[in-house]
């Protein structure tokens, strides 16, 4: 069965490909896509991931980091949802949106993952990715794409 961080990282990439396509296309539409694999991806871990590595204190301080950074991707994504897809910003929002996907997909995979395979079995991160799936199925199912 797959783990956590199998899944995790799967979900990283189509998000990193879709913020390719909303810089190629420019369009409302990819960055819905985008807003709709990252909604369920980050309140996910929040939910389900991260409380499990809170526990461990050596990973207290990189899962902090880890929030902000989710906060941050929240923050972007809604202004974009405000704005109008031709506006002058637009594009500028993207790359920002870019910028801080790659970080943080960058740090959760070089730092948060290691550390947390040191700290968690197999068989608590095979666990916590049928959780996460489950979750991930259930908010589609509750919050279905416009």
């Amino acid at each position: 069965m797959e783990t956590i961080y199998d899944i995790l990282k799967a979900e990283h990439k189509q998000v990193a490909d879709l913020i390719q396509q909303a810089m190629r296309d420019g369009s409302k539409e990819t960055f819905f896509k985008i807003k709709a694999k990252t909604e369920p991806h980050l309140l996910g871990e929040e939910k389900l991931f991260y409380p499990i590595l809170e526990e461990k204190s050596e990973l207290r301080e990189l899962v902090s980091h880890a929030y902000e950074e989710h906060n941050e991707i929240k923050s972007i994504s809604s202004e974009l949802e405000s704005m109008d897809a031709g506006s002058p910003n637009w594009t500028s929002k993207i790359k920002e949106l870019n910028e801080s996907v790659t970080h943080h997909v960058e740090e959760e995979e070089n730092k948060v993952f290691p550390e947390a395979q040191r700290a968690l079995s197999d068989d608590k991160a095979q666990q916590i990715a049928q959780q996460y799936l489950d979750f991930s199925k259930s908010f589609k199912q509750q919050h279905p794409m416009p």
